[in-house]
């Protein structure tokens, strides 16, 4: 599938070319968790095209009667997660849900599983067992690729900031269903937008994007990737999926990804990440598991509420794994802030470049130069690539 894509460029320079992706661009997938690596499928993942059915269970605990229906708390989730993911794959990943009509009670209370973000493995383990093992008689785990176990989100003890997928070890077989990785889901009534939806991104293998600041530090979460990519924040204004991500994920056509290699100057069409069809992704090898992606954003869609539109930059590493930050985005104005009010992280708000902004790596190899907006919303980039020693680099020109 990755391997088919190839590069795509309008004009070529004096010896700059567009090299098929599978010989240059595709990063390597290294043994980090989630590794953003593309050079090949990930094994043991759900895949993220077609038609996919997903279950979600509801679990009660005896020291507190549910208020809700397991009907209200799955329109919490759902449609929306699916047509987020409508969206963002162009319609090639339709997620099906069903649900179990009833509540499954747990034979503990909450509180007796010490339910958090940094949850002990043996009560993690042990509220997995008791949910399995409750649910087993009398729900059908056949032919789910998708499991979501929903707690009472008006139980003492259940933690929202638990809410995540937990990766098995060796997987659990129920009614001939192997499952590798369950979503444990706790949040509050209502949720935190866009939450089951990052959570079902782990389940197609893709990392968090956020920083995880040490025990005690005050430092901010979203330095990295700001409000682009809902694996960043999911409260951010721009949620859709980087490029890179659905080329990972198998959403981009052959053709719609650019391998940019040699010296000289390339002329591309970029199409918004946020619509289909089009260019949507150039790639600029950096290292051996380093390279630069270049994109164009737009306040459509998924990202209707987005602080502002342009070609984004970012920075994508394959050797570092989920929430050590695999990805940054380029400010394209530093010392800038914007959407102060609403952005997760306002230096990084207007990080894409406009018409007339450039901006060269620090070691001077690549520029990239935003040179139109044309009628039919594609923005128009120049890459110049040169030797190594350049100057002016690492900031906008």
């Amino acid at each position: 599938m990755l391997s088919a894509l190839v590069a795509w460029t309008l004009a070529t320079g004096p010896s700059a070319h567009a090299a098929p992706a599978s010989a240059v661009c595709l990063l390597p997938r290294t043994e980090v968790h989630h590794s953003e690596g593309v050079d090949t499928a990930p094994g043991g993942y759900a895949r993220a095209t077609g038609d996919v059915k997903a279950l979600m269970v509801f679990l009660s605990f005896p020291d507190a009667a549910p208020t809700l229906t397991p009907q209200e708390v799955a329109a919490d989730h759902y449609p929306a997660t699916a047509d987020f993911y409508d969206q963002a794959s162009y319609g090639q990943f339709r997620l099906h849900l069903h649900t179990v009509g009833h509540w499954v009670r747990m034979p503990r209370s909450a509180t007796a599983y010490a339910i958090s973000r940094d949850w002990r493995a043996a009560d993690r383990t042990a509220y997995l067992r008791d949910a399995l093992t409750a649910a087993d008689p009398v729900v059908d785990f056949s032919g789910y690729e998708v499991v979501y176990l929903v707690a009472d989100p008006d139980a003492p003890g259940v933690d929202s900031d638990a809410t995540k997928v937990v990766n098995l070890a060796s997987p659990v077989t129920l009614d001939g269903n192997p499952l590798a990785r369950l979503v444990t889901v706790f949040e509050r009534h209502p949720p935190d937008r866009n939450v089951l939806a990052h959570e079902t991104g782990h389940v197609f293998d893709l990392p968090d994007l956020y920083y995880r600041p040490p025990v005690g530090s005050n430092a901010d979460w979203d330095t990295h990737v700001g409000d682009w990519d809902l694996m960043g924040s999911q409260f951010g204004m721009a949620p859709e999926p980087f490029a890179w991500h659905k080329w990972k994920l198998g959403w981009l056509r052959p053709g719609q990804v650019g391998c940019v290699t040699g010296t000289g100057t390339t002329y591309h069409d970029l199409s918004p990440d946020e619509t289909p069809g089009g260019t949507k992704l150039l790639v600029v090898r950096t290292g051996a598991d380093t390279a630069l992606a270049i994109e164009a954003r737009s306040a459509a869609g998924n990202d209707s509420t987005a602080c502002r539109q342009g070609v984004l930059l970012y920075e994508v590493r394959s050797d570092r794994e989920s929430g050590d930050g695999p990805v940054d985005v380029i400010d394209g104005h530093p010392g800038h802030s914007a959407c102060t009010a609403t952005s997760v992280y306002p230096p990084l708000a207007d990080a894409p470049l406009g018409v007339g902004e450039s901006y060269a790596l620090r070691d001077g190899t690549t520029r990239v130069t935003v040179t139109g907006h044309e009628p039919d919303g594609d923005w128009a980039v120049k890459v110049t690539e040169s030797a190594p020693g350049g100057d002016g680099a690492g900031r906008p020109g």
